[in-house]
């Protein structure tokens, strides 16, 4: 199974009884399993939520067998789009899901943070943009990718084949162009510019993040066949 993204919220509110605890979160995993079945053209797909109390922080990732992320890459023209496109939808599962957190649990948006940080695709997607830059030569992107991909690599056949095929003959950048985000903690390494600069608003001060977690309630599919399971932890 391979790590498609993860997101990650904590919101400054009061903390709920157990029973409110699991209802909330059961009720915010079904937002955001629905969003993502009609979102994400990849064919089948685990998902995973874990909300704790104190206030509440939640974890969310969804996850792949290569031969689901193979079928929906070949939904679109090109190896390179299919990857580019599904990571975007994983991308905007994750704003959908943070937003859907914040209305659930009754949490406004300047009391909250989130996180997200992309999984395999984006690797992927970011070796892409390299070989483009001549960054890295296809072959080195190739090591790159197996070694993020893991054992993984040879649960599809083909896949490695077509991805290779696909880093020697995606086009390559002519003049420096603007790369989009992709991973958690990259960074374009660009030259710096002092520009004049208005004053910042100050800060509102760090939410209060109440008492020590508690309870944890994790729900979560296996895959799209098969049954929502959840489960309450005594911390």
């Amino acid at each position: 199974m391979l790590d498609l993204g993860t997101t990650e919220f904590v919101l400054a509110v009061p903390s709920v009884p157990e029973r409110e605890l699991r209802r909330l979160s059961s009720s915010l995993f079904d937002l955001w399993e629905s969003f993502v079945d009609d979102a994400v053209s990849i064919p089948d797909y685990s998902l995973f939520l874990q909300v704790e109390e104190g206030s509440v922080k939640g974890v969310a990732k969804i996850g792949a067998v290569i031969g689901a992320i193979y079928l929906g890459i070949g939904n679109y023209g090109d190896f390179v789009s299919g990857v580019k496109t599904i990571n975007e939808q994983v991308s905007a599962t994750s704003d959908y899901l943070t937003e859907q957190a914040n209305r659930v649990f009754s949490c406004p948006p300047s009391r909250s943070t989130t996180k997200k940080r992309g999984g395999s695709l984006a690797v992927l997607q970011r070796l892409f943009v390299r070989v483009q830059k001549g960054e890295l030569t296809p072959e080195e992107a190739m090591i790159r990718a197996d070694k993020a991909l893991g054992d993984e690599a040879n649960g599809e056949p083909g896949f490695m084949e077509k991805l290779a095929d696909a880093l020697h003959n995606c086009p390559r950048y002519h003049q420096q162009q603007s790369i989009p985000f992709f991973e958690n903690g990259d960074e374009l390494d660009l030259p710096f510019q002092s520009v004049p600069q208005s004053p910042r608003p100050l800060k509102p001060p760090a939410p209060d993040l109440g008492p020590p977690l508690q309870l944890r309630v994790e729900v979560w599919r296996e895959s799209k066949n098969k049954r929502k399971h959840t489960r309450v932890v005594k911390l």
